[in-house]
């Protein structure tokens, strides 16, 4: 057995042993403020998204914000779904991924938990591409039973796709997509139109991130049909101000960072609501379990 082989079996049973750690952690059961879909009898379904979390062993404050969003979140009683749009761990390492995943699998904010990697959780310019990914994609399957393809996956969620991209490379200042990720994008949406259903997309960057490929994953996009785009990457906290915007024809938001500890109120995130003619998007804070003032929007199918 050569030193790789081992390597990647030690890495397996190290995960394997934080999951068990993880079904006994006393972080278990939702404590936040109740809340529920605006016409819960007429729900197709409800999902949350938050994003760049940024886990970091120096930093306990975020991981403590972590854990009351994830509570937050569970409070709900419509949330099919949550998904983190990428920078969920600040470098990467092995232990910032088990302390992330960790809480991540004993809270279980929802039964769809499905996690995107950014270029944080790809080393942000710094390591082997392939070796991270590789650890991405093994720490979703041992920690939540997650399969994440190459990085790039769909799920269909009562009938509306939900489908996560990743940028293939470890730059923190751009976003690629190869020839491969782009012909599975295109065969998964001529599914969802065929399908006549809502489609979701997210990625860790926002689309106008790479003139070449968000120009053209913009057309492909709008080509089918697609509802909304999420993405986070910006800390942007000018979400408080409506960061919902549409670029390249696509309706987007920007999100912030949950677990922000300097300038801005830490816990936001959205809440997708998703009925027959129509989706809301309300913004809200897990933290304080309290929507944020003027950030409700409502889109027609």
């Amino acid at each position: 057995m050569d030193f790789a082989t081992v390597t990647a079996y030690l890495k397996d049973l190290f995960a394997t042993f934080t999951v068990l750690f993880a079904m006994l952690s006393p972080f278990s059961g939702g404590n936040g403020t109740v809340y529920e879909a605006a016409k819960p009898d007429e729900l197709i379904t409800s999902f949350v998204v938050v994003s760049d979390i940024h886990v970091e062993t120096n930093q306990p404050q975020a991981y403590n914000y972590l854990h009351q969003t994830l509570e937050g979140i569970k409070a709900g009683k419509n949330v099919d779904a949550v998904i983190y749009t990428g920078d969920n761990v600040m470098n990467g390492q092995t232990l910032e991924n088990f302390f992330f995943y960790s809480a991540v699998r004993a809270v279980k904010p929802a039964e769809n938990n499905l996690v995107l990697a950014g270029n944080h959780d790809l080393g942000n310019t710094e390591g082997d591409f392939e070796t991270l990914l590789n650890n991405y994609i093994r720490n979703n399957r041992l920690y939540l039973g997650e399969d994440v393809g190459k990085g790039y996956f769909c799920r269909v969620i009562n009938g509306c796709y939900f489908i996560s991209l990743i940028s293939e490379d470890l730059s923190t200042w751009d976003f690629t997509m190869g020839e491969e990720q782009f012909n599975w994008l295109e065969g998964v949406l001529k599914e969802a139109k065929a399908a006549d259903a809502p489609i979701f997309v997210f990625n860790h960057y926002p689309l106008h991130y790479n003139s070449d490929t968000g120009s053209r994953l913009a057309a492909l996009l709008s080509e089918y049909g697609a509802d909304l785009f999420v993405h986070g990457h910006y800390h942007d906290h000018s979400i408080k101000a409506g960061n919902f915007y549409s670029w390249g024809g696509i309706n987007s938001v920007n999100l912030t960072r949950p677990t922000e500890m300097t300038l801005f109120e830490p816990g936001e995130g959205i809440v997708v609501e998703v009925y027959e003619n129509e989706f809301t998007v309300r913004v809200r804070n897990f933290i304080t379990g309290e929507w944020v003032e003027g950030l409700a929007y409502t889109y027609s199918f």
